[in-house]
């Protein structure tokens, strides 16, 4: 069974579920509760533009546009109601400058996260953040890529830890430039997990 489609049970009691258009709604109400960690962890987020519109658009993209198959991602919602308290998901992040087509591996997958302010700091990043490194596994992805920006403490303190978890090594970049709408770059603190062979 294609573990990318399945949902998962955190041993919180909390459940991901794979997103699907019904959670535009849902989704967007939760973003509204912080919307500045929001464009912080979608630096893509145009800030002309309305934010419902954009996250319509990002969801039928991930669940049926042309790259739908590079992109897999679930809310976090509560069992009792299933009210949406956040989102998890890795997609293809492609290598475009000459010097990282020459590594050997010319793709890797970016993991990302957000979480609703009311259930920070409940362990439920690393939770979601160790059940997707296990999905990644099972679908044969070769290196998931974690990355925050370092003014985002909370969010590098949770990358940190899942890569002392799961064994991960830091970028061969150090610093991945992520490109925001705007056209600026941000410095993000990066670091690879090596979900494939590791002697391939």
């Amino acid at each position: 069974m294609d573990s990318t489609r399945l949902k998962y049970t955190l041993e919180s009691g909390f459940i991901l579920t794979p997103l699907s258009i019904e959670h535009v709604t849902p989704l967007f109400s939760a973003f509204s509760t912080d919307e500045s960690s929001v464009r912080v962890a979608m630096p893509w987020l145009d800030s002309s533009l309305p934010m419902r519109t954009q996250i319509a658009s990002f969801v039928v993209d991930v669940i049926s546009g042309p790259n739908s198959n590079a992109y897999h991602h679930w809310v976090l919602a509560e069992p009792e109601n299933s009210s949406v308290l956040g989102i998890i998901g890795f997609d293809v992040v492609r290598f475009r400058t000459f010097e990282r087509r020459q590594l050997s591996r010319g793709i890797h997958w970016n993991l990302g996260y957000w979480i609703a302010p009311s259930h920070r700091r409940r362990g439920l990043a690393s939770e979601s953040i160790d059940i997707m490194i296990a999905v990644a596994k099972e679908s044969g992805v070769d290196v998931v890529q974690l990355s925050a920006n370092p003014q985002n403490i909370g969010g590098i303190i949770t990358i940190r830890s899942a890569v002392e978890r799961h064994g991960g090594i830091v970028s061969e970049f150090g610093v991945e430039m992520i490109e925001e709408s705007e056209g600026e770059a941000s410095p993000y603190e990066a670091y690879w997990i090596l979900t494939g062979d590791k002697n391939e």
